[in-house]
């Protein structure tokens, strides 16, 4: 069932973009962005999670709730970010009509489906999109730790890259290519490690892809912690 609904909402969201745009490409830009942010909420959560509970231990005190409504609340507030840092990307680099509002509200929809449109989430987007990218990655970090305590132990870098990796994944989606490259050497200005990874070397992958070596485009936690 939930396959079946993730298939109806990426083919309703496509049918949207090409209606609201005049375009025919909606399939892909959709499935593109929907399998870049898919990759990314899930590698960040183990990053978040099992990351830091391999690497410093777990704390039962930390978790007052069960573990699957940890991940789903997380996972949640995760969707959330991406959301709002995607439609600022949308707009910051033009990809379509000047239309927040409605782009917002249809990013909502492929993530989250009706419980994108729930006032609760609009909230939260509001919230998101009120800051500069700054004040929104510092947000986004105070919300996580409410949800996922453990996640404060996390190397700081990680939240760095993360909206960095989203704005990648928008601009793939719209086959900006040159702009996904330049934002990654953004990245890779703050964590240089990443370009010596002997799979994938560093260079952005398609939406979807990930590098089984170092994590691209979302690295593994041994990957954060290297100085040198």
């Amino acid at each position: 069932m939930e396959a079946d609904e993730s298939t109806e909402r990426l083919s309703k969201a496509a049918e949207l973009f090409n209606r609201r745009h005049g375009r025919e490409d909606g399939a892909d830009v959709v499935g593109s962005l929907a399998g870049g942010l898919t990759v990314l909420r899930d590698s960040l959560y183990r990053r978040l999670h099992d990351d830091v509970e391999r690497m410093v231990g777990r704390d039962s005190m930390l978790m007052p709730i069960s573990e699957p409504e940890v991940q789903r609340l997380t996972k949640e507030e995760i969707e959330v970010f991406e959301i709002a840092e995607s439609a600022a990307t949308m707009a910051v680099f033009d990809y379509v009509k000047i239309d927040e509002d409605w782009h917002r509200e249809w990013l909502a929809r492929l993530r989250l489906g009706g419980r994108g449109l729930e006032a609760e989430i609009t909230g939260r987007l509001d919230r998101y999109l009120s800051e500069e990218p700054d004040e929104r990655r510092l947000l986004f970090t105070d919300m996580l730790v409410k949800v996922l305590p453990e996640s404060r132990q996390a190397p700081l870098v990680l939240f760095r890259l993360v909206p960095l990796s989203i704005q990648i994944a928008t601009a793939l989606a719209f086959r900006d290519h040159a702009t996904a490259s330049e934002v990654r050497r953004r990245q890779v200005a703050s964590l240089p490690v990443i370009a010596d990874c002997h799979r994938c070397g560093g260079k952005v992958l398609e939406n979807g892809e990930q590098c089984p070596a170092c994590g691209n485009p979302l690295w593994k936690s041994e990957w954060l912690v290297v100085t040198d």
